[in-house]
Protein backbone atom coordinates (compact mmCIF):
# COMPACT_ATOMS: atom_id res chain seq x y z
CA UNK A 1 0.00 0.00 0.00
CA UNK A 2 1.21 3.20 -0.92
CA UNK A 3 1.46 5.99 1.43
CA UNK A 4 2.25 9.97 1.47
CA UNK A 5 4.71 11.45 3.97
CA UNK A 6 3.92 14.88 5.62
CA UNK A 7 6.83 16.83 7.44
CA UNK A 8 6.92 19.88 9.15
CA UNK A 9 10.16 22.37 8.99
CA UNK A 10 11.32 24.88 10.25
CA UNK A 11 12.14 26.71 7.24
CA UNK A 12 8.97 25.36 5.01
CA UNK A 13 5.94 24.51 6.76
CA UNK A 14 4.42 21.63 6.92
CA UNK A 15 3.52 19.53 3.75
CA UNK A 16 3.63 16.73 1.76
CA UNK A 17 7.30 15.32 1.07
CA UNK A 18 8.28 14.60 -2.64
CA UNK A 19 10.82 11.82 -2.25
CA UNK A 20 12.14 12.23 -5.88
CA UNK A 21 14.04 15.21 -4.26
CA UNK A 22 15.95 13.15 -1.89
CA UNK A 23 16.05 12.73 1.84
CA UNK A 24 14.25 15.17 3.71
CA UNK A 25 16.59 17.54 5.79
CA UNK A 26 16.31 15.64 9.07
CA UNK A 27 17.85 18.63 10.99
CA UNK A 28 15.40 20.96 10.25
CA UNK A 29 12.24 18.51 11.27
CA UNK A 30 9.79 19.58 13.75
CA UNK A 31 7.59 17.92 15.15
CA UNK A 32 4.21 17.65 13.20
CA UNK A 33 1.94 17.68 16.23
CA UNK A 34 1.88 19.46 19.81
CA UNK A 35 1.17 16.82 22.58
CA UNK A 36 -1.03 18.35 25.20
CA UNK A 37 -2.65 16.67 28.13
CA UNK A 38 -6.75 17.34 29.31
CA UNK A 39 -8.97 15.44 31.33
CA UNK A 40 -9.44 12.69 28.57
CA UNK A 41 -5.41 11.94 28.11
CA UNK A 42 -3.85 8.72 28.39
CA UNK A 43 -0.55 10.19 28.84
CA UNK A 44 1.10 12.85 29.88
CA UNK A 45 3.58 15.02 27.52
CA UNK A 46 7.00 14.80 28.70
CA UNK A 47 9.55 17.87 27.75
CA UNK A 48 13.38 15.95 27.93
CA UNK A 49 16.53 17.86 27.56
CA UNK A 50 18.19 16.20 24.79
CA UNK A 51 21.99 16.22 24.53
CA UNK A 52 22.27 15.26 20.86
CA UNK A 53 19.95 17.93 19.36
CA UNK A 54 21.22 20.69 22.64
CA UNK A 55 17.67 21.25 22.54
CA UNK A 56 14.20 20.12 24.02
CA UNK A 57 11.90 17.22 23.01
CA UNK A 58 8.30 16.81 23.81
CA UNK A 59 7.25 13.22 24.04
CA UNK A 60 3.76 11.68 24.74
CA UNK A 61 4.40 9.75 27.47
CA UNK A 62 6.72 8.09 29.56
CA UNK A 63 7.34 5.17 27.54
CA UNK A 64 8.74 7.26 24.50
CA UNK A 65 11.04 9.49 27.38
CA UNK A 66 12.24 5.86 28.16
CA UNK A 67 13.14 5.17 24.56
CA UNK A 68 14.61 8.99 23.85
CA UNK A 69 16.94 8.98 26.84
CA UNK A 70 18.11 5.76 26.14
CA UNK A 71 19.28 6.66 22.64
CA UNK A 72 20.49 9.96 23.45
CA UNK A 73 23.47 8.71 25.50
CA UNK A 74 23.65 6.01 22.06
CA UNK A 75 27.10 7.80 20.73
CA UNK A 76 25.36 6.55 17.37
CA UNK A 77 23.02 8.55 17.03
CA UNK A 78 23.52 12.33 15.23
CA UNK A 79 20.00 13.46 15.89
CA UNK A 80 16.10 12.76 17.15
CA UNK A 81 13.03 14.03 15.95
CA UNK A 82 9.48 12.98 18.33
CA UNK A 83 6.15 12.97 16.10
CA UNK A 84 8.38 13.19 12.65
CA UNK A 85 5.75 12.59 10.23
CA UNK A 86 2.06 11.95 9.63
CA UNK A 87 1.69 9.00 7.29
CA UNK A 88 -1.59 8.48 4.90
CA UNK A 89 -2.27 5.19 3.61
CA UNK A 90 -4.54 4.60 0.42
CA UNK A 91 -7.57 3.61 2.80
CA UNK A 92 -7.34 7.39 4.37
CA UNK A 93 -5.74 5.79 7.78
CA UNK A 94 -3.38 8.27 9.21
CA UNK A 95 -0.38 7.35 11.10
CA UNK A 96 2.30 9.61 13.14
CA UNK A 97 4.88 7.50 14.56
CA UNK A 98 6.53 8.17 18.02
CA UNK A 99 10.20 9.05 17.44
CA UNK A 100 13.12 9.40 14.17
CA UNK A 101 16.28 8.48 14.68
CA UNK A 102 19.19 9.45 12.44
CA UNK A 103 22.49 7.70 12.88
CA UNK A 104 25.95 8.71 12.04
CA UNK A 105 26.28 6.16 9.63
CA UNK A 106 23.56 7.50 7.51
CA UNK A 107 20.73 4.97 8.87
CA UNK A 108 17.34 6.00 9.59
CA UNK A 109 14.94 4.22 12.23
CA UNK A 110 11.25 5.55 12.73
CA UNK A 111 10.14 4.25 16.25
CA UNK A 112 6.33 3.10 17.28
CA UNK A 113 6.32 2.71 21.00
CA UNK A 114 3.64 1.14 22.85
CA UNK A 115 3.72 -1.76 26.00
CA UNK A 116 2.89 -5.09 24.84
CA UNK A 117 -0.24 -5.23 26.18
CA UNK A 118 -1.68 -2.05 24.53
CA UNK A 119 -0.99 -3.20 21.24
CA UNK A 120 -4.49 -4.19 19.18
CA UNK A 121 -5.23 -5.22 15.08
CA UNK A 122 -4.92 -1.51 14.39
CA UNK A 123 -1.83 -1.04 15.83
CA UNK A 124 -0.23 -3.63 14.39
CA UNK A 125 -1.36 -2.54 10.93
CA UNK A 126 0.02 1.02 11.20
CA UNK A 127 3.11 -0.67 12.09
CA UNK A 128 3.26 -3.27 8.93
CA UNK A 129 2.50 -0.35 7.00
CA UNK A 130 4.71 2.24 8.54
CA UNK A 131 7.48 -0.99 7.86
CA UNK A 132 6.80 -1.38 4.15
CA UNK A 133 6.77 2.91 3.71
CA UNK A 134 10.05 3.10 5.50
CA UNK A 135 11.57 0.18 3.13
CA UNK A 136 10.72 1.74 0.01
CA UNK A 137 12.91 4.82 0.87
CA UNK A 138 15.89 2.75 2.75
CA UNK A 139 14.62 3.70 6.15
CA UNK A 140 14.27 1.41 8.95
CA UNK A 141 11.48 0.96 11.58
CA UNK A 142 11.19 -0.31 14.81
CA UNK A 143 8.84 -1.07 18.05
CA UNK A 144 9.81 -0.34 21.48
CA UNK A 145 7.57 -2.21 24.29
CA UNK A 146 9.58 -1.01 27.32
CA UNK A 147 12.81 -1.96 29.17
CA UNK A 148 12.95 -4.74 31.37
CA UNK A 149 12.64 -2.75 35.17
CA UNK A 150 16.59 -3.42 36.02
CA UNK A 151 17.74 -1.18 32.71
CA UNK A 152 14.88 1.11 32.84
CA UNK A 153 16.03 1.95 36.77
CA UNK A 154 19.58 1.90 35.84
CA UNK A 155 18.75 4.44 33.14
CA UNK A 156 17.27 6.85 35.50
CA UNK A 157 19.75 6.93 38.08
CA UNK A 158 22.22 7.07 35.69
CA UNK A 159 20.77 10.19 33.61
CA UNK A 160 21.40 12.39 36.55
CA UNK A 161 24.82 12.18 35.63
CA UNK A 162 24.39 13.19 32.19
CA UNK A 163 26.46 16.10 32.32
CA UNK A 164 30.02 16.53 32.00
CA UNK A 165 31.45 17.61 35.44
CA UNK A 166 31.94 21.84 35.92
CA UNK A 167 35.43 20.86 37.68
CA UNK A 168 38.87 19.86 35.99
CA UNK A 169 38.26 16.27 35.79
CA UNK A 170 40.59 15.23 33.02
CA UNK A 171 43.53 13.46 35.63
CA UNK A 172 40.27 11.51 37.27
CA UNK A 173 39.19 10.27 34.02
CA UNK A 174 42.60 9.02 32.94
CA UNK A 175 42.83 7.04 36.52
CA UNK A 176 39.34 5.20 36.10
CA UNK A 177 39.61 4.52 32.71
CA UNK A 178 43.15 2.69 33.41
CA UNK A 179 41.29 1.13 36.88
CA UNK A 180 38.66 -0.40 34.34
CA UNK A 181 40.99 -1.51 31.36
CA UNK A 182 42.44 -4.04 34.61
CA UNK A 183 39.16 -4.88 35.28
CA UNK A 184 37.33 -3.88 38.23
CA UNK A 185 34.31 -3.57 40.05
CA UNK A 186 32.22 -0.50 41.03
CA UNK A 187 33.61 -1.22 44.76
CA UNK A 188 37.06 -0.79 43.82
CA UNK A 189 36.92 2.04 41.56
CA UNK A 190 34.44 3.74 44.19
CA UNK A 191 37.01 2.94 47.20
CA UNK A 192 39.52 5.29 45.20
CA UNK A 193 37.49 8.48 45.85
CA UNK A 194 39.30 11.21 47.82
CA UNK A 195 36.45 11.89 50.01
CA UNK A 196 35.05 15.05 47.83
CA UNK A 197 32.78 12.25 45.90
CA UNK A 198 34.16 13.98 42.45
CA UNK A 199 35.56 10.59 41.19
CA UNK A 200 32.37 8.82 42.24
CA UNK A 201 30.25 11.30 40.53
CA UNK A 202 32.27 10.84 37.08
CA UNK A 203 32.13 7.06 36.98
CA UNK A 204 28.43 7.34 37.00
CA UNK A 205 28.90 10.23 34.12
CA UNK A 206 31.54 7.55 32.18
CA UNK A 207 28.73 5.06 32.21
CA UNK A 208 26.10 7.23 31.04
CA UNK A 209 28.53 8.20 28.02
CA UNK A 210 29.35 4.31 27.19
CA UNK A 211 32.68 5.32 28.04
CA UNK A 212 32.43 2.82 30.82
CA UNK A 213 30.42 -0.22 30.49
CA UNK A 214 28.10 -2.51 33.41
CA UNK A 215 25.70 -4.84 32.56
CA UNK A 216 22.29 -2.67 32.60
CA UNK A 217 20.01 -5.09 32.34
CA UNK A 218 20.84 -6.58 36.23
CA UNK A 219 20.67 -3.87 39.05
CA UNK A 220 24.21 -1.75 39.75
CA UNK A 221 26.28 -3.00 42.74
CA UNK A 222 29.83 -3.04 44.18
CA UNK A 223 30.24 -6.22 42.61
CA UNK A 224 28.96 -4.59 39.40
CA UNK A 225 31.65 -5.36 37.12
CA UNK A 226 33.19 -2.39 34.95
CA UNK A 227 35.15 -2.62 31.47
CA UNK A 228 36.21 -0.30 28.54
CA UNK A 229 33.88 0.71 25.50
CA UNK A 230 36.76 0.19 23.81
CA UNK A 231 40.54 0.20 23.69
CA UNK A 232 41.75 3.98 25.29
CA UNK A 233 44.96 6.01 23.74
CA UNK A 234 44.83 8.59 26.52
CA UNK A 235 45.24 6.44 29.88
Amino acid sequence: MAATWRFRQNRGGYGLWDWGLGTPPIRDLISVRRPAADAMSRHAPVRMWSATTGDYIVLESGLEYELARSLDRDPSVAWLVAQPVAFTFDDSAVHVPDLLVEHWDGRVVVWDVRPQERQDERFHRMVELTAQACREVGWGSEVHTGFAPARRLNLLWLGVFRAPPNWPHAENRRQLLALAGGGTTVADVLAHDAGDGHLTALVWHLIWTGELVVDLDHAISAVTVLTLAKAETDV
